[in-house]
């Protein structure tokens, strides 16, 4: 087990399910290497369906604290965590898109309101489900005939 005495770490605390991490610190490689234990550890022990990364406080993000950012999310997914990166500033967000950074695939929100908005989960009317369908499918008698077509 690795101390980490001297590495400052990331503040977390679990709100509605989800973990919400504020970084506002330098990411160096101690510091995300802490980062991402406390992390998962966070996550195995309250069993939270949900990350939400609090990056607006950085101004800088280099293409490398931002790749180290991405497989903490992969990591978190694979833990059963959905994860949202929220305030990412829009200096930031040029600069990785310029440097050609994988953005693919990533849930992002322009603060942590909109980014529990992302993470609670959908009723059945929102996920696309049809909700005439269902109502169809309780008109059928239990026999099986269609009404009006009783022998």
């Amino acid at each position: 087990m690795t101390l980490y005495a001297d590495i400052p770490g990331v503040a977390m605390q679990v709100s509605r399910d989800v973990v919400v991490a504020l970084i506002q610190v330098d990411l160096d490689e101690d510091v995300i290497a802490r980062f991402r234990d406390d992390l998962l550890r966070q996550i195995h022990e309250t069993g939270s369906r949900g990350v939400i990364l609090d990056v607006s406080s950085l101004e800088t993000i280099d293409s490398e604290e931002f790749a180290a950012l991405r497989g903490i999310i992969t990591m978190s997914t694979v833990m059963g965590a959905e994860s949202v990166m929220a305030g990412l500033q829009p200096g930031v967000v040029s600069a990785l898109i310029e440097a050609g950074a994988d953005v693919d695939g990533l849930q992002a929100a322009v603060n942590l309101d909109a980014a529990f908005e992302l993470l609670q989960p959908k009723s059945e009317s929102e996920s696309g489900a049809d909700p005439d369908v269902d109502r169809e499918e309780s008109l059928q008698p239990e026999s099986g005939q269609v009404p009006g077509n009783e022998p």
